[in-house]
C-alpha cells in the first residue's frame, strides 16, 4: 500500500503504531483511521452530539501542531444564530460548520479535508495546507481524499433504462428521489419509497 499520503494526516506518535500494524483491506483500514481519532465520521443530517466537529479539530491540530490553539465557539454561535432565522434545511448544517472551521483553521495553515468513500457519510480530516498535495493525489489503492470546498456536495444518479435512455438527476447528499419514469419510454425507475428498479451509479460530485 502507497501510504505516504497517510503518514501525512498522522502525528510522529501515530504513525509509529500504524506501521506496527499489517493493514491491506479498505474497510479495516477506514475502521482504524475512525477508532484512532484520525478520521471523523458524520452523518449527513449533522453531528451525532453538538461540538462534535470541533471538538475533533482541536484535537487534530494539537496532534499537528501543538504550537497553535483554535477556538470554535464562534462557528457554533453562528450556526445557532442562522438556524434561529430558518435559513437552514435538514442536510446543511455539516457544510456549514466545515465552511466556517475552514475559515477559522486557515491563518494557521491547516485544511479541512474529506475522504470520498462512496456514501452520504462525511468522513472528515485535518491536514497541514503544505501536506495538501500529497494526501489529495489520487495515488492511494483505496480512495482519494479533496480539500473540502472542491466538490460540489451532491450526488448524481445515473441509470440506463431498458429502453437504452440515459437517465440522470443531480441531488443534494441526502436527499431523497421518488416515483420517477424515464424520460423517453415512461418505464419506471424510481418507486415511491425511493427504490430504483433498474442498476444506478452514484458520483459524489
Amino acid at each position: 500500500m502507497n501510504s505516504e499520503y497517510l503518514q501525512k494526516l498522522m502525528g510522529e506518535q501515530e504513525w509509529k503504531k500504524f506501521v506496527s500494524k499489517s493493514i491491506d483491506d479498505k474497510n479495516e483500514l477506514i475502521q482504524y483511521l475512525l477508532e484512532n481519532e484520525i478520521l471523523l465520521m458524520v452523518d449527513w443530517k449533522g453531528e451525532e452530539q453538538d461540538g462534535n466537529i470541533g471538538d475533533f479539530f482541536k484535537y487534530r491540530n494539537n496532534i499537528l501542531d501543538s504550537n497553535t490553539m483554535v477556538d470554535f465557539s464562534s462557528v457554533y454561535d453562528k450556526l445557532q444564530e442562522t438556524i434561529s432565522r430558518n435559513n437552514l434545511q435538514t442536510g446543511d448544517a455539516v457544510p456549514f460548520l466545515l465552511k466556517e472551521f475552514q475559515k477559522q483553521l486557515k491563518p494557521i495553515k491547516q485544511v479541512v479535508i474529506l475522504l470520498n468513500v462512496g456514501n452520504d457519510n462525511y468522513y472528515i480530516g485535518l491536514a497541514r495546507q503544505k501536506d495538501l498535495k500529497v494526501i489529495t493525489t489520487p495515488s492511494s489503492d483505496f480512495w482519494q481524499f479533496l480539500s473540502f470546498g472542491s466538490k460540489t456536495g451532491e450526488v448524481l444518479y445515473t441509470v440506463k433504462c431498458d429502453c437504452g435512455s440515459m437517465n440522470v438527476w443531480q441531488l443534494k447528499r441526502g436527499e431523497v428521489l421518488t416515483d420517477d419514469v424515464c424520460q423517453d419510454c415512461g418505464k419506471i425507475l424510481v418507486d415511491k419509497e425511493g427504490n430504483f428498479t433498474l442498476p444506478v451509479e452514484k458520483d459524489y460530485i
